[in-house]
């Protein structure tokens, strides 16, 4: 069978290398939203190729085409970036770091979009240099560089199940076997072929199930601009927003689930303070605390209807923001927009910490550095310090205590919006301790309720913090809901090791953030891999209405996953590991069997070059032809003696013996110049090639 020849034309062998450039485009695409990105990268990769293609063939000189071409790319790239207000230098020197310091997906700009389109282009262009090389491979390593380059833009998201790879490969072996003209028969390319694109989808397949815990990631490499947001405390807001309740501030649609405005997390003994240096969204940077282990997400439609200052409402730490020009502080996952946000709407995701509440009474809280930053106080007053110690014995565990210290705080305080505003600790000492007719004693706004949760969970050991933000709101008759000043109020949350921040309600008759009872003490034990407990399918309480956050993984789930691996991947190696081995055991059998086998060696190598004699046809023919077609002497030399040793057999075990000497010689002679005849692509798979026992 020779094929269908009508698939090699020229038009299509053409055509190949133009799929998989654009093939590998795709993962480049995705790092901006729409599809307009994608047809600029197409054209991108088609353009260029076409292009030096056609000059080519109208006898200009490739090299000469290609620097004309470069040079356009150049102009265009210029045009592209004019109105970024970037000098040319500028725009070349800063090509990647801007990349990989803006936020993600992309706008779709000139100054982002340059980058990966003078790449493609100047990889479509290197590949329609190579379009006549004996190699081949050319296009795939070019697609391959596109596909490596979008999975480093979007932080190896781009291609999570391996689609693409699995189809930039399923199409570079099928252009092998069915569209490059190698002068073979089809069928006998499609029989190797089809066994390494099946393997390959599988390893892949297999690959995109491991779970990586720490992927690589090169906008750590970058320091992401920053940009200082100073604004006032929203602490002291509280009291503004408590005068006006009805006044409206936010228009929610999503899950109903509170929303944080700003974290504090550093105490002077004189304010809380909230992080001033923000980052471009998606720009890199991890929390000081490890997240949970369970996670819940929640997304909501945010329309900005009277709230003031640069804070931005999130459900939680969030993951994805529609507005680019939102900035966030990492640790805290607190966002904001410097320019204000009067009248401005915004989409926004996060997850929140949601362990099991009954996992939590054997929960630990971290005792590292990164902890001790959380549990930092100024010298305290005697009667907080006192206050301390009377909670100090009353709880077994760290839960525990923190809900002691919820119920503590809670019992006979009284929430005045009138009273005195204020963290300093003269004003919590008033507020814990003060006498009984004392000004804000035992009352208090949530400020002074939170602040004192707080600073007592730091005087026993606990890391705490202060968050300022909404109660999920009042529903309208349109499906939204409405937030006023009166769903304004501060909590504190305090962090358990493995379990993330967990918040509290020490406000009387306040149910936001609802916990079970204490349950009864359990002695406190080190923690060990086997006590950490497992999720529980159903939602463990906490925020309502929030969904489970598609990105977390189960530790036990992916604890399989390298197995899984490393089994499929011994199979594949396996494979051509045991072809091998049948080989030399092949190989082995023949010189046992003197000059005939030598001669089943040499027709060994003329079926695997593609050359197959006529049934039947003496080996002195065949000899001569194969001798006539590649130019060589030494096949004749092994046919005379197989034909010697067939019509003149010596006994058995002295064949070895009747070997003339030159006969080795001849065999690799042999070898040698049919393996030079066939693509270089091909002779790695010369020594496994399982064709040899066909018949």
């Amino acid at each position: 069978m020779t094929g269908p020849r009508g698939f090699r034309t020229p038009l299509v062998e053409g055509v190949l290398p133009v799929v998989l450039l654009v093939l590998g485009t795709l993962t480049l695409a995705t790092a901006w939203q729409g599809v307009l990105a994608f047809t600029l990268l197409a054209l991108a990769a088609v353009l260029p190729y076409a292009l030096l293609r056609a000059v080519v063939g109208v006898g200009v000189s490739r090299w000469a085409a290609a620097t004309v071409l470069v040079l356009l790319m150049l102009l265009a790239a210029y045009v592209l970036t004019a109105g970024a207000d970037l000098s040319f230098r500028e725009m070349l020197r800063d090509l990647v770091p801007r990349l990989l310091t803006s936020p993600r997906p992309y706008a779709l700009r000139g100054d982002l979009l340059v980058g990966p389109m003078l790449l493609t282009g100047l990889v479509s262009l290197l590949v329609g240099l190579r379009a006549r090389s004996r190699l081949r491979v050319e296009p795939l390593v070019g697609a391959a560089v596109l596909y490596l380059a979008g999975l480093l833009l979007t932080g190896g998201t781009a291609d999570r199940w391996g689609l693409v790879a699995a189809a930039l490969l399923v199409t570079a072996v099928l252009g092998w076997t069915v569209v490059d003209d190698q002068g073979e028969p089809v069928r006998p390319r499609v029989r190797v072929g089809a066994p390494l694109a099946a393997l390959g989808v599988v390893a892949l397949a297999a690959s995109a199930l491991v779970a990586v815990d720490d992927p690589f990631e090169p906008r750590d490499l970058v320091a992401p601009p920053i940009v200082e947001v100073a604004a006032s405390n929203p602490l002291t807001q509280l009291g503004a927003w408590a005068a006006h309740p009805d006044e409206s501030l936010l228009q929610v649609r999503g899950d109903r689930v509170p929303l944080r405005l700003v974290v504090l997390d550093d105490y002077d003994g004189t304010q809380w303070t909230a992080a001033t240096r923000y980052q471009p969204f998606d720009t890199g940077g991890t929390t000081p605390l490890p997240r949970g282990r369970v996670e819940r997400s929640a997304s909501q439609q945010v329309r900005i209807t009277g709230l003031r200052g640069p804070w931005l409402p999130t459900p939680g730490q969030p993951s994805t923001v529609s507005d680019p020009a939102i900035l966030v502080d990492v640790p805290t996952g607190t966002l904001a927009r410097p320019e204000g946000h009067d009248a401005k709407e915004y989409a926004v995701t996060g997850s929140i910490d949601a362990p099991d509440e009954a996992v939590l009474v054997a929960a630990a809280v971290p005792q590292d550095a990164a902890a001790l930053r959380y549990t930092r106080l100024p010298p305290l007053p005697a009667g907080i310090r006192q206050y301390c110690s009377q909670i100090a014995g009353t709880a077994s565990t760290p839960y525990q205590l923190a809900l002691t210290i919820e119920d503590t705080i809670r019992t006979g305080s009284r929430l005045s919006y009138d009273a005195i505003s204020g963290s300093a600790l003269w004003r919590l000492d008033a507020f814990l301790v003060g006498r009984e007719g004392r000004s804000g004693a035992r009352e208090g706004t949530s400020e002074q309720f939170a602040s004192a949760f707080a600073v007592v969970a730091r005087c026993l050991g606990l890391p705490s913090r202060v968050v300022v933000g909404f109660r999920p709101g009042t529903d309208q008759p349109d499906g939204s809901r409405l937030v006023t000043g009166k769903d304004a109020f501060a909590w504190p949350e305090v962090y358990f090791e493995g379990h993330g921040w967990l918040p509290f309600s020490p406000l009387p008759d306040d149910d936001t953030f609802s916990h079970d009872p204490p349950p009864q003490p359990v002695e406190t034990k080190e923690r060990r891999p086997e006590d950490d407990p497992t999720p529980p399918a159903d939602a463990p309480k906490g925020p309502k209405d929030a969904a489970p956050n598609p990105d977390h993984t189960d530790p036990a789930v992916s604890a399989g996953s390298p197995w899984l691996l490393g089994t499929l991947g011994g199979v594949v190696l396996a494979v051509p590991l045991l072809l091998l081995v049948a080989r030399r055991v092949r190989s082995a059998r023949h010189r046992r069997r003197g000059a005939i086998g030598a001669w089943t060696e040499v027709t060994d190598a003329l079926r695997l070059s593609g050359i197959r004699p006529p049934a039947g046809q003496p080996a002195s023919e065949i000899a001569h032809d194969v001798d006539t077609r590649l130019g060589t002497t030494t096949t004749r030399v092994v046919a005379r003696a197989a034909e010697r040793a067939a019509y003149a057999p010596v006994p058995a075990g002295d064949a070895r013996k009747e070997v003339p000497a030159e006969v080795p010689a001849a065999v690799r002679e042999v070898r040698r110049a049919v393996r030079r005849v066939r693509p270089r692509w091909r002779r790695w798979w010369w020594h496994l090639d399982p064709r040899v026992w066909r018949r």
